[in-house]
């Protein structure tokens, strides 16, 4: 007898029941494409970032969590503390989000990419 509390192995997320979000002023689209607490602890991010937005984010805290990006579309900068990198179609980028990202599309031709976040450890732990 299965508990009712438990989540069946495999969840699928069809793409009309994935949510979306859209900020108004800079038009920045976000949808989480991942069943919500997957049991991998990936979660996965797909993102249209309009010709000439940019997002800045705050550091996530003392959570660790690392995040990849693949660029499907266009061309964006991120800036990480005050490196700046440029990514390109193809190109896939590995960082951790414990200090200020900012996401930038300098471009006249909308971007779209895939986040992968992996859940991780609290900051100072064995």
């Amino acid at each position: 007898m299965v508990a009712l509390a438990e989540k069946p192995p495999e969840r699928l997320v069809r793409l009309a029941d994935q949510p979306q979000w859209r900020d108004p002023e800079s038009g920045y689209r976000r949808r989480h494409a991942s069943p919500t607490d997957a049991a991998s602890g990936i979660e996965i991010i797909v993102v249209d970032l309009p010709a000439g937005a940019r997002v800045p984010y705050s550091p996530w805290g003392r959570t660790a969590f690392t995040q990849q990006l693949l660029m499907l579309e266009g061309a964006i900068s991120v800036y990480i503390d005050a490196k700046t990198l440029r990514l390109r179609e193809g190109d896939c980028l590995d960082f951790d989000v414990m200090r200020a990202v900012t996401f930038e599309n300098e471009s006249r031709q909308d971007a779209r990419y895939v986040i992968v976040i992996r859940r991780g450890t609290t900051q100072g732990k064995a």
